[in-house]
């Protein structure tokens, strides 16, 4: 018998509101976040990118990013480049790295996760057009980059997701998946511990 799942919070990047980078070089908008003993556990955000600038470093974090809107980016360091080609493109890194990012070619919004890294880690994955069982997880967090999607739990309402749309849960379950509707769309999901 499948347990409860907690609460679902839907959410829309356009209504999530707009907080300045630590730096002050750009703008997020949190999504959802964690603190362990009162230390930052994990957080996932959207960055919104106009212009060049440096990136925050965050020490004892992973960072993964998802490219959601615009052109081609790069951060970069005397050591690494790391390239988006366009929406859909994933880099990883270390947060302690001292990156800055060019102007991008677009506006630019970018899907965040950052995790400690002793946390139990983790996962991320990218659906577009074949229907995907989404494995258990804690806390998981589901976007629709392009299209529609459709997410179906193990019991209850179905939830409807346009490009720009998401919901957040809480669940150990397995038996959540995710089916496309219509053709063309993408979606990204994560798992947080």
């Amino acid at each position: 018998m499948a347990r409860a799942v907690g609460p679902l919070h839907r959410f829309r990047i356009d209504d999530l509101p707009r907080e300045p980078w630590r730096n002050g070089a750009g703008w997020t908008r949190s999504v959802c976040s964690r603190e362990v003993d009162g230390q930052p556990w994990w957080r996932v955000s959207v960055a919104d990118i106009t212009a060049a600038g440096p990136f925050s470093r965050f020490e004892g974090m992973d960072r993964i990013a998802v490219m959601l809107s615009g052109g081609g980016l790069c951060l970069s360091n005397a050591d690494v480049r790391l390239a988006f080609d366009g929406p859909g493109s994933v880099v990883q890194f270390p947060g302690e790295w001292t990156l800055q990012c060019d102007a991008p070619a677009l506006p630019t919004q970018l899907f965040n996760i950052m995790a400690r890294r002793d946390s139990a880690g983790v996962r991320v994955l990218l659906a577009a057009d074949e229907p995907l069982a989404l494995p258990p997880g804690g806390h998981q967090v589901a976007l629709a980059l392009r299209g529609r999607f459709e997410l179906v739990p193990p019991a209850g309402a179905r939830h409807i997701l346009g490009a720009g749309e998401g919901v957040h849960w809480q669940s150990q379950d397995a038996g959540w998946c995710s089916a496309q509707i219509g053709g063309g769309g993408a979606m990204v999901w994560c798992a947080l511990p």
